[in-house]
């Protein structure tokens, strides 16, 4: 029996894991990335998760005895593999302070240095991700870096997007080196998923993963399957006629759908819910969810949460 692959070196796989997943926590934007700030910074937070997602998966994090069971030549590799992702953090942070020196000795005054923070820059639903997102990568760090680092930045968009290339096919060689993961990393997918209360912001964030993380883009698709339409941000007004839910044929399961932040006014005819055929389903699959966000103007009646069964919940708002 191999003895040494059964503890993985807490100073070797584990220090290396640890050190690799602190890294994202001091990485910044300057201001020139634009537009582009917000995705990216979402593409940042998807590597990290899914290398948390990874190591909790072998239970770097555990105690020794909890651990999953490595042979040491499968340490030696996924070790390699982290400290390679370090390496490409480390040179884009010497490009960066080589950019910062030669940007204040060209203009001491200069703004190129500047740098975006997610809780003042960010649109609210990325600001929301990013939180989610980081809070669950960090909830699964028991451990820290070795040493503090101070913050640096990203200067320029095309070097991210290589160094964000680089280390996402790092991040799958390290998934693909243990596949009797995969199953516990898609529970750990489902958490990630559940934690997301926004179905919109679930969608936004399968545009971006879809490409570097196939297995949460898998589960957020499920997710939104399941969840059922969210209508949110809508207004009706004038003579519209406005529905928002699904006709199910006989025999089909109905889901719930979420309404939120809308305005209903004038002689607009709303009709929130589904049209059922058949015989009248489970009443537990047919329910209607309708948060109190809605704005009603002058005498507009607001709808509210119910069961749908056949036909569909309608509020007219008459002049």
């Amino acid at each position: 029996m191999d003895t040494a692959g059964l503890v993985i070196d807490g100073l070797g796989l584990i220090g290396t894991f640890t050190a690799c997943v602190s890294c994202f926590e001091y990485i910044q934007f300057s201001r020139q990335f634009g537009q582009d700030f917000e995705q990216c910074l979402l593409k940042l937070d998807i590597a990290r998760l899914r290398i948390s997602r990874w190591g909790a998966a072998l239970g770097l994090e555990l105690e020794p005895h909890l651990r999953q069971h490595i042979p040491a030549s499968d340490q030696d590799l996924a070790k390699s593999l982290l400290e390679q992702i370090l390496e490409i953090f480390e040179d884009a942070e010497r490009i960066s302070e080589r950019y910062e020196k030669h940007a204040h000795v060209k203009n001491p005054e200069s703004n190129d240095t500047l740098v975006y923070t997610a809780d003042s820059d960010a649109n609210p639903k990325y600001r929301r991700l990013h939180l989610t997102m980081r809070e669950l990568a960090v909830s699964r760090q028991t451990r820290t870096g070795i040493r503090k680092k101070a913050a640096w930045a990203l200067y320029e968009k095309k070097r991210f997007d290589r160094m964000i290339e680089d280390v996402t096919d790092l991040v799958t060689q390290l998934v693909d080196l243990f596949p009797a993961t995969q199953e516990s990393q898609k529970s750990l997918c489902k958490t990630e998923v559940s934690a997301i209360t926004e179905t919109q912001d679930l969608a936004l964030l399968d545009d971006i993963a879809s490409k570097d993380d196939a297995m949460l883009s898998a589960e957020i698709k499920l997710e939104i399957v399941n969840r059922g339409h969210h209508f949110t941000d809508w207004e009706a007004h004038g003579r519209s006629n406005f529905w928002a839910g699904d006709e199910n044929g006989f025999g089909v399961e109905s889901r719930g759908h979420n309404f939120a932040r809308f305005t209903v006014s004038d002689n607009a005819d709303v009709h929130l819910g589904n049209v059922n055929h058949g015989p009248r389903p489970n009443a537990t699959n047919l329910e209607t969810r309708l948060p109190l966000e809605g704005q009603l103007q002058d005498n507009a009646v607001a709808p509210k949460s119910k069961h749908v069964f056949s036909g569909f919940f309608s509020r007219r708002h008459r002049s």
